[in-house]
């Protein structure tokens, strides 16, 4: 009978420790739900490290309970001692006794346990904790594309009337004359240009993700061909040849323009920035040429003249967006198709809008890299100056171009022989933070990057977009479930264990001794020696009861307590 609760009790609390273990493992990485919902967890692992704590406690109470009564069985102890051993449930107090210490080692380092089980739950509840998450699922959505492939949606992006008038009444006449780019085009492209970075798309949720493709316009920059730097070369030499006021340009350092063809392919360049006109025959093209350093390891600093040219493709953009509470990330590729010509409609023919829209793009795009850099002498009537000053006539002093590492000669003229190698930390802060924002990348990277930022940025606005259905990724901020395992486990492994080996303890007692009593007040009574008490406490249902009555003489009392006898009458 001394082994049942031994054991049944060993088993309980191995079972509330493994359930309690189980349940913040499952619990692990699981969204929090409602405050209801996580009190209840918190109170299911608060009750089985509680029943955990007092099932094996009980089993080495009753463990030690056994060794008591063993080593009475053994030899003889002074009231004090037995007055401790068995009180060693009731308060810890009784451990401190110094005959308990020296001659019931065994016996204390079991009290010693079951006391010291009462710690593990103070641990084991406190490992699970919440951690700030993310949850995501995807939903189809409507998300925006740009529109400016589409023929029906040309107008929007460029102005165009009719050969035969601007009113409403010419709005179906299907022969258009391109005149420029609408305002929110010029807008949308100069302020992309500006930024040196996409514009805010507008997310379908704060915190998502989805991918999109469409067509649209792309500029591609390479070195000019031979028969176009002589082209260059003539119109770079025309405008030097010109006086700007009582100014004479001594030194070129970067001239763009667009280029615009006669019909005998005649090139006029167009190197200011273009409003609403209609030139007869202009072109998709941006001329360059600029002088760019040879070799910056040298300290003779030598620099020649480089010509590009690029031209307006019809690309196709495979786009990644994302969005991190109100921070943009948009990744992708595009391909290049086919060039895009510039449009020149005459009657009959049916205007292509989409090539309108391509056309007023780039018209936008070449008006942030027209003008020049240049150095100019400035004469009066009387003299004219030794020094030279440096001038800029080009849009690229608003946008990210002017820290292309194409026009460090420019902003190094006035600077002694070797300024190429000039020292980063000498150079002004502004132009410090000019390359700073290009990252010191030559024209054409930045040429390019530029289109491709303002095609992007062109889906700002609502107006320039279609809608289309796509898988959106919505990430949601939540509070995930964790716990700290070996926090969970270690105080549960060491207080089973430890149980475990009072529990073999308590077996191998039983086995040698036999029979042992426990601490129900029938066991004690069946240890008096008096046969009638002793009958009836190991038949505690036979017929009768057991009274107590003050003893007359035996012996006196502990203390200032006096003694009972008990006495068995019969029914």
């Amino acid at each position: 009978r001394s082994l049942v609760p031994i054991v049944a009790f060993f088993a309980l609390g191995l079972a509330f420790s493994i359930a309690h273990c189980i349940l913040y493992a499952g619990l692990d990485g699981k969204v929090v739900g409602s405050p209801e919902q996580q009190e209840n967890n918190l109170r299911f692992g608060t009750a089985f490290a509680f029943l955990s704590q007092i099932s094996l406690t009980a089993s080495v109470w009753h463990t030690y309970t056994l060794w008591v009564w063993r080593s009475v069985k053994k030899e003889a102890w002074p009231i004090s001692a037995l007055n401790s051993m068995f009180g060693a449930d009731m308060s810890v107090l009784s451990l401190l006794n110094v005959v308990m210490a020296r001659r019931f080692k065994a016996g204390l380092l079991i009290a010693m346990l079951a006391w010291s089980l009462m710690l593990p739950p103070f641990f084991t509840t406190g490992t699970l904790f919440v951690n700030p998450s993310v949850d995501s699922h995807v939903v189809n959505q409507t998300v925006p594309y740009l529109s400016i492939a589409n023929s029906t949606d040309g107008h929007l992006y460029s102005f165009s009337p009719s050969d035969e008038g601007d009113s409403s009444s010419y709005r179906n006449v299907l022969t258009r004359l391109f005149v420029g780019p609408r305002t929110i085009l010029t807008l949308l492209g100069t302020a992309a240009a500006a930024q040196a970075q996409i514009l805010p798309i507008n997310p379908p949720y704060n915190h998502s993700s989805f991918s999109v493709d469409f067509f649209g316009p792309a500029v591609q920059c390479l070195e000019a061909d031979p028969e176009t730097q002589d082209k260059i070369d003539v119109a770079l030499q025309t405008k030097m040849s010109t006086p700007t006021g009582n100014a004479t340009e001594i030194i070129n350092a970067y001239y763009g323009f667009v280029p615009s063809f006669d019909a005998q392919g005649n090139v006029t360049p167009l190197p200011e920035m273009r409003y609403q006109w209609a030139p007869d025959i202009a072109s998709n093209e941006l001329w360059m040429v600029f002088q760019r350093y040879i070799d910056m390891t040298k300290s003779t600093c030598d620099y020649k003249q480089y010509y590009q040219v690029c031209k307006l493709w019809n690309a196709t953009y495979t786009l990644d967006f994302q969005w991190d509470n109100g921070f943009q990330n948009i990744t992708g590729s595009r391909a290049l198709m086919h060039e895009v010509a510039y449009p020149n409609d005459k009657p009959p023919a049916i205007s292509n809008m989409a090539q309108h829209a391509y056309s007023a793009y780039f018209w936008v795009l070449a008006n942030q890299a027209v003008g020049s850099f240049g150095w100019f002498n400035v004469s009066t009537a009387e003299v004219t100056t030794n020094k030279s000053i440096g001038m800029i006539a080009s849009p690229i002093q608003h946008n990210a171009l002017l820290g292309s590492s194409d026009l460090d000669v420019f902003f190094d003229f006035n600077e002694a022989r070797g300024a190429c190698q000039m020292p980063y930390a000498n150079l002004t802060l502004p132009r410090q933070q000019d390359k700073d924002r290009a990252r010191s990348r030559k024209l054409d990277e930045l040429v390019q990057e530029l289109s491709c930022n303002m095609t992007i940025s062109l889906m700002h606005s609502d107006l320039l977009t279609h809608n289309t259905t796509r898988p959106v990724t919505v990430v949601e901020d939540v509070n995930r479930y964790g716990y700290n395992q070996w926090g969970l486990l270690t105080p549960y492994v060491l207080s089973c264990v430890l149980t475990l080996v009072t529990v073999v303890v308590g077996i191998i007692t039983s086995a040698r001794h036999g029979p042992l009593p426990g601490k129900d007040f029938q066991d004690i009574l069946a240890t008096s020696g008096d046969s009638e008490v002793v009958r009836f406490a190991r038949y505690p249902h036979s017929e009768g009861f057991l009274v107590a009555r003050p003893a007359e003489d035996v012996g006196g009392g502990i203390g200032s307590a006096p003694l009972l006898s008990f006495h068995v009458l019969e029914d």
